[in-house]
Order: structure tokens, then C-alpha cells, then sequence
């Protein structure tokens, strides 16, 4: 993982805000921070909840407030400052994005609006094998796993990376006969922890119904839960992913997240998810989904 990483997407977000008022391509932002178009989409996406065109609209019309507070601009100059190629196509954007027109945002003033705020690197913690967004939360209906469950204590997989051992063979002999898959090539390992010195860990995949399951294979029925999702991305296949990585990883969400966060685990388990299609011999993202409850700090 590249060492000035945070630097780069700094420079980056600065430069979309002294270009604003230009039209900003994704190629033309790869080349300025020699990011690969693939990897600039999935960092915004994962940073915002925007891809890089939405983004860098929602700000052009955040930034445009500025402008319809000064009665000496017109609308019509406002949408040709910003680059919007039409007058229309401006009113459009900012009707869809806070609900009024910008004719009547000027007549009402500056009222109440929720609009997207500067992007910094403060939103991503480098870590030492890749780097981690601060989590979102999300609500997720019980889903219903088959995969292959195994006893591991803790100290022969930090020796022996157990978990990463039992994953790789079940993908590789078992995941493509599961039947009844709901997302083709998304890896779920589901850990449930017992007590001080071991878990369970089972490597898995989502399925639409228990009733066909494989021999050797268990399933599991896993209930509908609040959870916060963690996204760690590195610059390896995730596959090689082991706890070494994961180490730091724990250690951010253990030392930071439930210190400050105002949330905590609710539960004994948790589970990464993987999803194939997204995995480069130089790239991989896991998310770790952590069942969380709000508390008062």
C-alpha cells in the first residue's frame, strides 16, 4: 500500500475544489494522481456513498449556494459557472439533490439544507497492510449460510493461520456445488466466538434455502441484526488475506471504533464478507460485518 496515500487523496480533494467550476472526468482525475480509474471508483464509493461524477456534482451544487445568496448573479450564469451544459440541466440537479429549485432556495434564503461536504483523507485510517473506512450501519435481514464449519483456537491461527487455510480449501472444493446460491462469487465466513481460547469458523455462501445440503457441509440460519460494516482494502488478492492483516484491523475497531463510536458488539459473532468479481491479483476488499448496539457515552 502505497505510503502517501492519504497525501495523494488529499491533493486529489483539494484539486476537484480549485476545479470545480471545470468539468472533471475520471480519467482526467486518475491521471492527476496516478490512481487507476478502477481503484479511484471504489475509493470514492466506499468514502462518500458516491461514485466520482456524483460526487463532484453534489459538490459543484453545494458550492453554487454561495452564489444564489448574491441576488447580482443569475441563475442562468450560475449553471454556466459550475459547467452544467444547460441552464435546465442545472435546475434539474439541484431540484433532485434538495428537493426545491434554485429560484425558490433564493426567495426562501439560506434555509435548512442537507448538502455533501468537502471529502478529506480523515474518512480513511491507513493501516499496515492496506486501509479501513470508518464503518457504516446497516440493517440485514436473517440470511441463511451452508459452508463448512471448523474448531480453531486462537493461537494455532495466529501460528498456523488456521481460518485462512480452511477458507481457500473451501472455496476451492466446495463452493461452486453449493446449490440454490444467491450472489454468485461472494465468500462469507461466519465467526462465532465460544469462548477465550477458540471459535468457530465457517466458510460459506449465502443461500436462498437450507434444504439441500451438501454432505461434509453445514447450514445455518443466521438471524436479522444491526451491524456495523468495516471496509478493509488492500493491494493483494484477498485470498492472501490472513490474521496477521486482520490483526490491525481488530485493533482499530477494538481501540477506536468502540472507545468513540458510540456503538458496541452486540453479539458473539461477526462475519467477512468477500465478493469475487472485485479481486485482483493487486487488489482486494473485505468487509467485516459486526453486530452493533447503540449506547450512551
Amino acid at each position: 500500500m502505497q505510503p502517501d496515500l492519504l497525501q495523494t487523496l488529499d491533493t486529489l480533494f483539494d484539486y476537484i475544489e480549485d476545479h470545480i467550476h471545470e468539468k472533471l472526468t475520471l480519467d482526467h482525475l486518475a491521471s492527476i494522481t496516478h490512481i487507476s480509474k478502477f481503484h479511484l471508483h471504489r475509493m470514492f464509493k466506499h468514502a462518500s456513498g458516491q461514485l466520482p461524477g456524483e460526487y463532484i456534482r453534489a459538490r459543484k451544487l453545494a458550492r453554487s449556494l454561495e452564489q444564489l445568496v448574491d441576488l447580482n448573479w443569475k441563475i442562468i450564469d450560475i449553471s454556466g459557472h459550475y459547467s452544467f451544459e444547460h441552464e435546465q440541466s442545472y435546475i434539474r440537479a439541484f431540484k433532485q439533490a434538495f428537493g426545491i429549485t434554485p429560484l425558490q432556495y433564493r426567495k426562501q434564503g439560506a434555509g435548512d439544507l442537507q448538502f455533501t461536504a468537502r471529502m478529506t483523507s480523515s474518512m480513511i485510517t491507513i493501516l499496515p497492510y492496506g486501509y479501513i473506512f470508518h464503518p457504516i450501519y446497516v440493517r440485514k435481514p436473517a440470511m441463511k449460510l451452508i459452508g463448512q464449519q471448523s474448531q480453531i483456537r486462537y493461537v494455532d491461527n495466529e501460528e498456523y493461520y488456521k481460518s485462512n487455510s480452511v477458507g481457500n480449501l473451501f472455496y476451492e472444493k466446495y463452493f461452486h456445488l453449493i446449490p440454490n446460491v444467491l450472489h454468485d462469487n461472494v465468500y462469507i465466513g461466519l465467526t462465532n466466538e465460544i469462548e477465550e481460547h477458540y471459535s468457530t469458523y465457517q466458510p460459506s455462501v449465502e443461500v436462498t434455502s437450507l434444504e439441500e445440503i451438501p454432505k461434509e457441509l453445514n447450514g445455518i440460519e443466521v438471524p436479522a441484526n444491526q451491524y456495523a460494516v468495516f471496509k478493509f482494502v488492500c493491494d493483494f488478492h484477498p485470498s492472501l488475506i490472513n490474521i496477521d492483516h486482520l490483526d490491525s484491523v481488530w485493533t482499530f475497531i477494538d481501540e477506536y471504533w468502540q472507545s468513540h463510536s458510540g456503538y458496541s458488539k452486540s453479539d458473539a459473532y461477526y462475519f467477512e464478507r468477500i465478493d469475487g468479481s472485485l479481486a485482483q491479483e493487486h487488489y482486494g476488499e473485505l468487509d467485516i460485518y459486526i453486530p452493533a448496539k447503540q449506547i450512551t457515552l
